[in-house]
């Protein structure tokens, strides 16, 4: 019985890091038979992983079709936004009085490299380096429940477009207002520094919905496309 929990546990944390690592497309199927040879194993323990994905909203069920990715809707990424908006401003109010000498530092360091990798349209490691800035700051607020919580609403980044991937404009915006944030960080001003990170991450979110949308439309313009030929 051990050894089903075991191979259960393999089967649905690989696949729940690959829906949240964007790897599945939204609506795919998910057929049991493939991930029982795929995993070699028995089917037993993939509707079990499946069930737990259920549990964990990354997959749905659907009449005549069965187990299919979980959709992000609008309204599901407006309610993540609106939680990381107040968790993240929060985080960083109490962050303000325990950051360091180092820490501020490192900080400086990441925007300097940030707007080096901008220059060199390096948008992966652009995006590398914004989480590790917002990271840097978060874990100092000596908080670990609040920390835990907003990693885990980071986990369905990659299952949305990238904010940066040639979005000039917006990692413009996202240069300065990093600048400003450490700016008040470094004022040790804790009202000023949450005040200007909820507004960061608001412009984030309200991104994150105008391109989702944008590759809504482009795809029913395909679908459109495809059915004229």
């Amino acid at each position: 019985m051990q050894a089903y929990r075991t191979k259960t546990e393999m089967i649905y944390q690989t696949i729940k890091e690959e829906i949240l690592n964007g790897e599945y497309e939204f609506g795919e199927k998910l057929v049991i038979s493939r991930l029982a040879q795929r995993f070699n194993s028995s089917e037993i323990p993939v509707r079990e992983a499946i069930r737990h994905l259920d549990s964990d909203n990354l997959i749905e069920f659907k009449p005549h079709t069965g187990a299919v990715v979980s959709t992000l809707s609008a309204k599901d990424i407006q309610d993540i936004f609106e939680l990381r908006v107040e968790l993240e401003g929060l985080a960083t109010r109490l962050a303000t009085e325990h950051l360091q000498e180092d820490d501020f530092n490192e900080l400086q360091r990441m925007i300097e490299e940030s707007k080096r990798a901008f220059e060199l349209k390096d948008y992966e490691q652009f995006e590398t380096l914004n989480i590790a800035f917002h990271d840097t700051i978060y874990n100092a607020c000596d908080n670990k429940l609040l920390i835990r919580t907003i990693r885990e609403l980071w986990s369905n980044t990659r299952r949305y477009p990238s904010l940066f991937k040639e979005n000039d404009e917006h990692i413009t915006q996202s240069i300065k207002e990093h600048e400003a944030i450490f700016e008040a960080l470094v004022k040790k001003d804790s009202m000023l520094a949450e005040s200007r990170m909820i507004n960061h991450k608001t412009r984030a979110g309200k991104e994150v919905l105008r391109m989702t949308q944008w590759e809504f439309y482009n795809y029913l313009d395909h679908l459109l496309t495809t059915q004229e030929k």
